[in-house]
């Protein structure tokens, strides 16, 4: 479906900048790749643009570590979920127990979450977020994952799956562009 008039364009081109509120999602054609573009720009900006609470105490605390997005990950995962097992982690965060252990080890080298052992399975590691680190990781899902619990809930179940499908694709082909196969280096 093609958008039949100029109107049309730019009443949908002001709605992905964030200039109007109003425009029917119910009767957008397929999205075009610029339109994409400047749909996910306007989040990282807005995400660029609004710090987290205690960001300066909490990279304070690193001790000099480098979180990547899997440590912010996993630590979000543990504080909405834990004290949580390693394999159910692993599970919910879709890697192997091999890289969950890498990332909770160094997530409790750096002080942001405990170990300790299930009292009804000895055998089983239980992670949970350090005492002193539970407020900043409430701010941090208060301030990012809320609006992300609201937009998915404003989606009818068929568009929220699109959406996360969607973005785990565009996710696949960025990569495949970071790292080109050895077919086009020939």
């Amino acid at each position: 479906m093609r958008l039949t008039t100029a109107r049309e364009y730019f009443a949908r081109f002001n709605y992905l900048l964030g200039r109007t509120k109003v425009f029917n999602l119910r009767v957008m054609p397929n999205p075009t790749p610029t339109e994409l573009f400047i749909a996910l720009g306007a989040v990282v900006k807005k995400l660029r643009h609004s710090p987290l609470p205690g960001a300066d105490s909490g990279i304070a605390a690193l001790a000099g570590g480098h979180p990547a997005p899997r440590h912010i990950a996993a630590l979000l995962q543990i504080a909405t979920d834990g004290p949580i097992g390693m394999s159910e982690l692993a599970e919910r965060l879709h890697v192997s127990l091999a890289t969950t252990s890498q990332v909770v080890t160094e997530l409790a080298e750096w002080g942001l979450i405990e170990r300790t052992t299930d009292e009804a399975d000895r055998r089983r590691t239980l992670v949970s977020v350090a005492a002193e680190h539970r407020p900043l990781t409430r701010a941090i899902i208060d301030q990012r994952m809320r609006p992300l619990q609201r937009a998915l809930r404003r989606l009818e179940p068929d568009e929220a799956a699109a959406l996360v499908r969607g973005l785990l694709v565009l996710a696949e082909e960025l990569g495949a562009v970071a790292a080109p196969s050895k077919e086009l280096s020939r």
